[in-house]
């Protein structure tokens, strides 16, 4: 039953797309002259602890088809530059395994390789991964006025092994970004959205049921309630432009 609340180190990175792209020939895309187009950076934030093992297969199957539905939607929102990064997390390692990547509507698309082991460093995770997402935007020139970032944390456990961030500084580096137009959603099985958005300050999200449909129904809930959220802020953003 899933109820929906409205509202490392050097490793090695992989690429999921066939274009190739690095992060410096996204510099002229994201320092526009004329607003033409806006940018929207979707963060997944993954557990890979070793309780997820049996959830392995339908996660891998869930991000494939995140990517794809973002696909889709470089046809359906041209105005819209896509990107995506993706990071994995376990005790041993909390890993960059897709680097800031624009998403083509040509692009082909393979999924994450979860290798499940050790435990959750949720803290840890969310502060490497938004913190090294914004050093990236920030030498990439995105501006937040034209630059939308969804956050998603799926995980079937709680926080239990953190060594660098704790929670109140998690809690003080989401609220900072919220106001830098950042939005973020928790997708989990043993802990509340409403827990989720008192401890963290995070936006909504949905408790999953710690199954393989489970993860799948969550997944795939993030998938389109974050397509909505694009299309509603493009709409906004373009309405701006028109003002202006």
């Amino acid at each position: 039953m899933t109820t929906e609340t409205h509202q490392p180190e050097n490793s090695q990175s992989t690429n999921f797309s066939n274009n190739n792209q690095t992060t410096n020939s996204m510099n002229h895309e994201t320092h526009r002259t004329e607003k033409q187009s806006a940018n929207a950076i979707t963060l997944m934030i993954i557990d890979e602890s070793g309780s997820m093992m049996s959830l392995k297969r339908a996660t891998e199957e869930s991000h494939l088809g995140i990517l794809q539905k973002i696909k889709s939607e470089c046809t359906e929102m041209p105005n819209l530059n896509q990107y995506v990064n993706t990071w994995l997390f376990e005790s041993h390692r909390i890993e960059e395994c897709q680097t800031l990547t624009k998403i083509q509507a040509d692009d082909t698309l393979k999924s994450i390789d979860l290798r499940p082991n050790g435990s959750t460093p949720l803290f840890d995770a969310i502060g490497k991964a938004c913190t090294q997402l914004e050093i990236a935007m920030s030498n990439l020139k995105f501006q937040p006025e034209d630059t939308m970032v969804t956050v998603a944390v799926f995980t079937d456990g709680e926080e239990n092994s953190s060594r660098i961030f704790t929670q109140g500084e998690i809690k003080r580096l989401v609220t900072r970004l919220k106001t830098k137009g950042w939005s973020f959603n928790y997708y989990g099985t043993d802990t509340s959205v409403e827990e989720m958005q008192e401890r963290l300050a995070f936006d909504g999200g949905m408790v999953m049921e710690k199954s393989n449909d489970g993860f799948r129904t969550g997944m795939a809930s993030f998938s389109m309630s974050s397509s909505k959220l694009k299309s509603n802020w493009l709409n906004d953003w373009m309405k701006e432009d028109f003002q202006e």
